[in-house]
């Protein structure tokens, strides 16, 4: 019971990261240093290229799966 409890803990406490972080991505970068600017694209950014003026990227786990939940209006899986 212990183990599933911590698990559960754990489990929480990531995702209210995550969720903290994906609310507060734009001024935790505009309030950044260019050295942390380029650390927090890589966090976030999975093969980000530069195509022309424009920046391809696909976000990383588990920040995709926030994105993804912003077009379920309730949030539960399909």
């Amino acid at each position: 019971m212990s183990e599933h409890r911590k698990a559960d803990y754990d489990y929480q406490t990531t995702v209210a990261t995550v969720l903290s972080v994906a609310r507060r991505a734009k001024h935790i970068f505009e309030s950044s240093e260019a050295a942390e600017k380029r650390a927090f694209l890589n966090y976030l950014l999975q093969n980000p290229s530069v195509n022309g003026k424009k920046l391809d990227f696909t976000l990383a786990s588990p920040f995709n799966l926030v994105l993804e939940l912003t077009t379920s209006p309730n949030w539960l899986r399909g």
